[in-house]
């Protein structure tokens, strides 16, 4: 069964009866058909694609994504002013992302990267953050764990963008210490779900 990143990477950090409410949602979210109308994100992660891809100016960001429904306008203002800031001054380069999933028993996990870019000689694989509050330490590690483990670029930096901020978090090799953490709490997972 397919499991979001996100919701997985929830599962992995929550401890006691939380872990077992998360289980449940997940489940639910599972029961339910994907709905793209439903991805409050999907708008601002497709025209951070076209901007780069078509190599659109990053001025060009606000215009790409259009209108947004009022309810989003804040949030969306917010990631548009963040990853301009990211941008800054850097001469990037475009590469279409890597994309794989990590299986581990019976779950599969979307590790997809949303970018691949390139500047001062060095190519980055790049996942966004997009959620309002910053990233915990273990959450950054759990993330870019499962991207270097699953995503096998040699000659790139696997990186996690906290995008509101403007913070990019490079993987280091000790995260890899998480990887049987990580699959111990797939196999709970698993469990809890069937």
């Amino acid at each position: 069964m397919q499991i979001p990143l996100a919701s997985f990477v929830d599962f992995v950090l929550k401890s006691g009866s939380l872990k077992k409410t998360c289980a449940e949602k997940i489940k639910a979210q599972l029961s339910g058909a994907f709905d793209p109308a439903k991805d409050y994100y999907k708008r601002f992660r497709e025209a951070v694609y076209e901007l780069h891809s078509k190599y659109s100016d990053k001025e060009e960001l606000s215009k790409i994504i259009g209108l947004v429904p009022d309810k989003k306008v804040d949030n969306y203002n917010a990631m548009i002013t963040g990853y301009r800031k990211f941008l800054c001054t850097k001469k990037i380069s475009w590469f279409d992302p890597l994309r794989k999933e990590w299986k581990y028993g019976g779950l599969e996990i979307p590790i997809n990267s949303e970018l691949g870019l390139e500047w001062n000689r060095t190519n980055y694989v790049i996942k966004l953050y997009l959620k309002t509050d910053r990233p915990s330490k273990d959450r950054v590690a759990s993330i870019l764990a499962l991207m270097k483990y699953t995503i096998s670029a040699k000659d790139c930096v696997h990186t996690l963008l906290d995008v509101r901020n403007s913070k990019p978090y490079f993987f280091e090799d000790s995260m890899l210490e998480l990887i049987p953490l990580v699959e111990a709490e797939a196999t709970s997972l698993e469990h809890l779900l069937k």
